[in-house]
């Protein structure tokens, strides 16, 4: 007792506090009696617990799942008494009526169905002695057998005969009349009853008071009463508000129905770090089950991002001395709700852990199946309700297990199964603890799950050295991979003329094929000399203009030859071309040319372009001379020019809507240049074209990549670009062997031509840029254009263009979305958290660029080259810098990355993050969609939801049933659109991209699920209604309405479908109201299912029957 307490009992009198103890007393008497089980009265089969309730309801959405069965195997080596064996096990279910109970449905409700007897016969079976494999086969089929509640046995024992000497004894059991501490009453009965059988004797164990069914009553009386209400009470108010999904990154998509496949890893932990953790507890005055807690909640939350982590622990729900001797299914299941809000160190998130754990433990008597009714969290097939991760810490009392004269040894069975996405269950024993992974295989591989429970040690170990360390800085790598994300996967070193300029490799390429033709557009074609000439003219011009190196000089043409010549020119004086896009609206153009300062303005008078300020100079090129006496004015400049300085400023959008310059450097855009020659070297008699308008950062490639190699281009003006069977021609015309586009021209080029191989036989490297590539595209080039290379590259303005490459070969089958491949050369990804911490392999996180490619910054915006131009804590170089890219990305395991969207296309609905590049990208795989994009449309948050538009490939294209049904197939339904907008093609950004700013809002014909009321409609929806209304007590019901939205529940389902079993002698399974969850929808289903199952010469009779029912 603390002082503070003695203090204040002091103050009663010696006979004031006897007083009082006696009445304490006497109330914990009281209490203890009320909450008494006792023996159940009267005959009938009793209802199921909540905990079997369930699992019974889990068994009819998946009859066929092993996920709830409970092994247990144990070798036997000496001379075993068979006949003993057989009578304990006779025994043992005769003393225990769970191992004798079935289910069944009465009146809508589950029941307990008793036998009086049943003869757990002891199956033997003969194995070889040598055969460990097929013993371990034969243990891994017997756990994944079918246990039919209805039917049963649900408990069997198998003993396997390895030899006269040998033998493995294994007891299957489901979880429904079993739970981990019942194994450990059964190991004590049964050793006591197999040497009392083998004897001679009889066992004499102790009758039981109770039996588990005393105890279901029991519990369902209690409820009844509203014991439970206050404890109910604190569950509504720690659950509100809780995310309903914790968005573990998997390696596949999660499927639109749960399942249940998984398996086990198994990692041990060392006694110093048990003692280590146990410290660190103690100090905190939390118990090591609230520190491991704590440290696992630091791992989910820097796996998903989430700083409100939930997951579930089992609680064995034995407090009262009768059920300690019980076999049967007590265990609960509470939720611990943990928040690392706020930059909480390890020290402050335990506190917090332990507060949130007592609580839980205090209100540990609501039955999580009760819970989930009150809650009515919405149900989704894809994922458990309220938690899909576990945790715990076994401290069940274990018995040793004894037959006397057989030594006696555990058999590990790897059950391939997993209830939840993961569940870690650890234990403590003397050598220190051991973590067990089990996860589900549908979601994640083997190599991720390593990688995880590695992260988990790594936390501990960091813990236990430091508790004040805030929590979103604990290392989660070792060093190991952190060597390898930071240095191995970024060894990209290759050298090349990194402090030459662009106008400086061009003069070089003049002297080597000074005749060679270097560019061509419409008929006309300059040599290198000629463009030399010519650009030195220009360059000369400027300079008497009094252009300074440095300087900004916008660039407004046409796309022809005197295009390229003015890029070459401004080069040469030293400056940096702003590109104007002449087809830019000029509010757009005037915007850009005043934030750039320009210093010149080079442009066409046809264009009417006018200077920002009268300070700019114009320079017309048709009034250019291209040819003269002064030969000094042909001649290279021989400006000093840093590799460093920029070469161009090009704008691209930004957030506020005003555009934003980026200052690319000549180095950057040389490293770019010398990637690309290295690792797709240009051989001769290639071609290339121009045909990218000069705002967007792929037209510096298109224009100089070939250019400094003398390699040909073809200039290709606009209006044919827009035309994809123009285009072709053009391209067929003038034997083009590779270009750069956008996924979407891809798609357009694909369209436009059938034998897109034959028209373009020399077209032999496509490279993909600019947006995200659906795999869908890449299979359909494939099948085309065979042979030939797609690339898919990776990267923005602010990097020189591309970072990242792809070789769409490389593709493996069933993958879900197209890599964005490895940094090239001199280039440096990470993938940071929001801490700036690297993440490991597997992990979200914002993909970050370092190395030569980076831009000086954002054109005389220095608050904002602040924020997204960051210093490179991991360079060893002093002025190295990192630009935040503002997408996220993972690292996949060979070192290539995966893109995952941009970080504000992440969106909620309704508690779900969902991320809308995910979406499109199952969307793209539907064979009758050429292109699409998700938008968020809604302002309220209850009035949000995604909207679909797609690009058929031929109209009228799928209906938006078709497409729900396809993405229903596939997704959880909270990421399934609720409305479906076709296009004829989309609004596009002038740099070519999808405009998502100008998306037309739905209408309400492209809404497919309705939202206001409709009265059946025929006589089969007017008899579902009836069953709805009677059973949710509800009216009026919609054929549209939702049966969970309406309050319905798991056990409401069960009632509803067994109700119109009996209506329409129809035998839907349960899994059928949550797949289709409106009357509309199990209308449909029902007659599917009579046309599925009546010979055609039956089925209208049938059918106007169910009508008539």
């Amino acid at each position: 007792m603390s002082k503070e307490s003695k203090s204040e009992s002091g103050e009663l009198s010696s006979e004031e506090r006897e007083i009082l103890e006696h009445l304490l007393a006497r109330e914990q008497r009281a209490a203890l009696e009320r909450s008494r089980i006792t023996p159940r009265v009267g005959s009938g089969d009793p209802p199921t617990s909540f905990a079997q309730q369930r699992l019974w309801i889990l068994g009819q959405l998946e009859a066929t799942s092993a996920a709830y069965n409970l092994i247990w195997s144990m070798r036997l080596i000496g001379e075993l008494d068979i006949r003993a064996l057989r009578q304990s096990l006779v025994a043992l279910v005769s003393r225990h009526e769970a191992l004798r109970t079935t289910f069944a449905l009465r009146d809508g409700e589950p029941v307990q169905v008793i036998a009086e007897r049943r003869d757990t016969g002891l199956e033997v079976v003969s194995i070889g002695a040598d055969s460990q494999a097929e013993l371990q086969q034969r243990l891994r089929a017997l756990s994944g057998e079918t246990l039919d509640l209805s039917k049963g046995p649900l408990f069997r024992a198998v003993l396997f005969r390895l030899g006269e000497a040998e033998h493995v004894l294994s007891l299957l059991m489901h979880h429904s009349v079993s739970d981990g501490w019942s194994f450990g009453v059964l190991y004590r009965e049964l050793s006591q009853m197999y040497a009392a059988y083998r004897a001679h004797e009889e066992p004499g164990l102790p009758a039981l008071p109770i039996q588990y069914a005393d105890y279901a009553v029991w519990q369902r009386k209690r409820l009844r009463e509203g014991v439970l209400g206050e404890q109910l009470a604190y569950w509504r108010e720690q659950l509100t508000g809780a995310p309903e999904v914790l968005e573990l990154p998997t390696d596949r998509p999660r499927p639109a129905m749960q399942t249940f496949n998984g398996a086990k890893h198994v990692m041990a932990m060392s006694g110093e770090l048990r003692d280590g953790l146990k410290k660190v507890g103690r100090e905190g005055e939390s118990t090591l089950y609230m520190v491991l807690l704590a440290a696992f909640a630091v791992l989910l939350s820097r796996y998903t991002g989430q700083h409100d982590i939930v997951v579930g622990t089992p609680i064995a729900g034995r407090d009262h001395p009768e059920l300690e001797g019980l076999i049967g299914f007590f265990v609960n299941t509470v939720v611990m709700r943990t928040d690392l809000s706020g930059e909480p160190d390890f020290k402050e998130l335990l506190a917090r852990v332990r507060h949130v754990a007592l609580d839980a433990y205090a209100h540990q008597d609501v039955p999580f199946q009760h819970l989930v009714e009150t809650l009515r969290p919405e149900r989704r097939l894809s994922h458990s309700p309220v938690f899909q991760v576990m945790f715990i810490l076994q401290n069940a009392p274990q018995s040793d297990f004894e037959f006397p004269g057989v030594n006696v040894e555990a058999v590990g069975v790897d059950t391939q199964s997993s209830m939840f996405d993961l569940t870690l269950s650890m234990d403590e024993h003397d050598q220190g603890l051991r973590a067990v992974f089990e996860y589900n295989t549908d979601l994640f591989d083997r190599e991720t799950i390593e990688r995880l429970a590695s992260h988990y040690q790594r936390i501990l170990e960091a813990v236990v050295a430091d508790t004040e360390c805030p929590v979103s800085r604990l290392p989660l790598m070792g060093d190991d991979e952190r060597q390898r994300v930071l240095v191995e996967w970024n060894d990209t070193y290759r050298d090349y003329p990194r402090e030459r300029c662009i106008h400086e490799l061009f003069e070089e390429q003049v002297e080597r094929t000074p005749d060679a033709v270097a560019l061509e557009c419409e008929g006309q074609r300059l040599t290198y000399a000629e463009l030399n000439r010519r650009a030195n003219r220009l360059a000369h011009h400027l300079g008497e203009r009094g252009i300074e190196p440095g300087a900004p000089v916008g660039l407004c043409v046409e796309r022809s030859l005197d295009m390229v010549v003015s890029l070459m020119g401004v080069l040469k004086a030293g400056g940096a071309y702003v590109p104007l896009d002449p087809s830019y609206p000029a509010e757009r153009l005037a915007l850009m040319m005043r934030s750039a300062g320009l210093a010149a303005l080079l442009t066409q008078r046809a264009l009417d372009i006018r200077a920002p300020a009268e300070e700019t100079q114009v320079v017309y090129l048709e009034e250019c001379t291209w040819s003269g006496a002064d030969i000094v004015s042909e001649r290279n400049p021989g400006l000093e020019v840093a590799s460093t300085s920029a070469a161009y400023i090009i704008y691209t959008s930004g957030s506020t809507g005003l555009p934003k310059g980026v200052a690319g450097t000549h180095r950057g855009a040389v490293n770019r240049f010398a990637w690309m020659w290295h690792a797709y070297p240009f051989s001769a008699d290639e071609v290339c074209c121009q045909k990218t308008s000069l705002g967007f950062v792929d037209s510096v490639w298109e224009v100089f990549g070939p250019l400094l190699q003398s390699v040909p281009s073809v200039i290709i003006k606009d209006e044919s670009v827009k035309d994809p069977k123009q285009l072709i021609r053009i391209l067929a015309a003038h034997r083009v062997t590779r270009i750069v586009l956008v996924p979407s021209l891809l798609s357009a080029l694909l369209d436009a031509e059938n034998d897109l191989a034959a028209r373009l036989p020399r077209l032999r490297l496509w490279v993909c840029s600019g947006e995200t590539l659906p795999v869908s595209m890449c299979r359909r080039f494939q099948e085309a254009v065979p042979g030939a290379v797609l690339l898919n590259l990776y990267g923005s303005s602010e990097v020189a263009g591309d970072v990242t490459c792809f070789n769409t070969e490389e593709l493996d089958e069933g993958v879900g979305a197209v890599p964005i491949g490895r940094p090239i050369a001199n280039t440096r990804i990470y993938v940071c958290d929001t801490a700036g911490q690297p993440m490991p392999i597997g992990i979200a996180g914002e993909l970050c660029v370092g190395g030569d490619g980076v831009a000086n910054g954002y054109w005389c915006q220095a608050e904002l080259t602040a924020e997204r131009f960051i210093e490179d804590p991991y360079s060893a170089e002093s002025d190295a810098r990192l630009y935040r890219m503002g997408d996220l990305a993972r690292w996949r395991t060979d070192g290539s990355l995966d893109y995952l969207g941009r970080k504000d296309r992440q969106v909620k609905i309704r508690g779900f993050r969902v991320e809308l590049g995910d979406v499109e990208a199952m969307l793209a795989n539907h064979p009758s969609v050429d292109e699409c994009a998700v938008a968020l449309w809604g302002k309220k948050t209850d009035e949000r939801g995604l909207v679909a538009y797609v690009v058929p490939r031929a109209y009228p294209g799928p209906s938006a049933h078709e497409l729900r049904q396809y993405l229903e197939a596939k997704l959880p339904h909270y990421m399934v659109p609720f409305a479906f907008v076709a296009l004829e093609a989309f609004p596009l950004t002038p740099s070519g991209k999808i405009d998502r700013q100008n998306l037309p809002p739905p209408d309400g014909q492209h809404i497919e699920r309705e939202q206001s009321y409709v009265a059946p409609r025929s006589s089969i929806e007017e008899q579902i209604v009836a069953i709805w209304a009677e059973l949710l007590v509800r009216d009026p019901i919609g054929v549209y309405d939702d049966f969970f939205s309406l309050g319905g529940h798991s056990l409401l389902a069960a009632r509803v479908m067994n109700r119109i079993t009996e209506r329409f002698g129809v035998d839907l399974p349960l899994l059928t109201l949550f797949e289709q969850r409106t009357v509309s929808g199990l209308s449909e289903a029902l007659v599917a299912s009579v046309v599925s199952t009546t010979n055609e010469g039956e089925l209208g009779a049938l059918l106007d029957e169910l009508e008539e029912s």
